[in-house]
């Protein structure tokens, strides 16, 4: 059966934190943490906030480890108590809301191949996106696309934070082969980590699942079907490696 539909992971794969992205904006999420404490009439200093905030993401990591959805809700949650804030639903709620479109405030950098294969494979086959999202939700991630002119060439997303489920589970690309009116038998999945991404679509029934090297290299299980550094590397792969000729649609 040929190639209908690819998926991709966003971060690691498409896309990644531009140079300045972080300083920035870890400055104002800090700052939000310290209005809401001041707002919570705590007082609270800056390195208990820093200290917080670490704590929370280790547990961002273990429940995502676990194939377990973190929201930023939860997340914020978390922090109220490292801090001793009073736990206010609506409180908790502005301040995650307040943090997750600080996540606007930096721009990401396109990684090697994205803006010169994305448009070109968007003529031949349908193009989706399954992440796993944290802070920076599926909403931001999405208006990410649009500032570099991509959103439209997906027809298909899948985002953590909307679906409830993180990869490896299948109901993640489910959600956006669904979409995209595509099956898992005539799809691609491209990804850099392989015990979501390979292991993930091929669980799903992905015939062919390739781990992106351009970013970072991660070891691990199952063997993709390719490995490749840029997207442009895509093309020969499709034609040739796999032996399924571009369809249109």
């Amino acid at each position: 059966m040929s190639i209908r539909a690819i998926t991709f992971d966003f971060w690691g794969t498409l896309f990644t934190e531009g140079p300045e992205y972080a300083g920035p904006i870890k400055a104002l999420r800090n700052e939000i943490l310290l209005d809401a404490a001041s707002e919570a009439g705590v007082t609270v200093e800056i390195d208990a906030v820093m200290e917080a905030w670490r704590q929370a993401a280790l547990d961002f990591e273990a429940a995502w480890q676990a194939e377990q959805v973190m929201t930023p809700f939860d997340r914020v949650a978390r922090i109220f108590g490292y801090l001793g804030l009073p736990y206010d639903e609506g409180h908790i709620a502005l301040t995650a809301k307040r943090i997750v479109e600080a996540s606007l405030e930096g721009s990401l950098v396109p990684l090697p191949g994205v803006l010169e294969a994305l448009p070109k494979l968007a003529q031949r086959y349908k193009l989706g996106i399954v992440s796993d999202t944290s802070i920076a939700t599926g909403r931001i991630l999405q208006e990410h696309l649009k500032r570099h002119g991509l959103h439209h060439l997906f027809s298909g997303f899948s985002f953590s934070d909307e679906t409830g489920v993180v990869k490896p589970r299948p109901e993640a690309f489910l959600a956006a082969l669904d979409e995209m009116g595509a099956r898992p038998e005539e799809a691609l999945h491209v990804g850099d980590i392989p015990r979501t991404d390979i292991a993930g679509a091929f669980q799903t029934g992905y015939p062919w699942a390739v781990l992106y090297t351009g970013h970072t290299h991660r070891n691990g299980g199952p063997e993709p079907t390719a490995r490749i550094a840029n997207h442009q590397e895509l093309f020969p792969l499709l034609e040739g490696v796999i032996g399924h000729p571009p369809r249109a649609l």
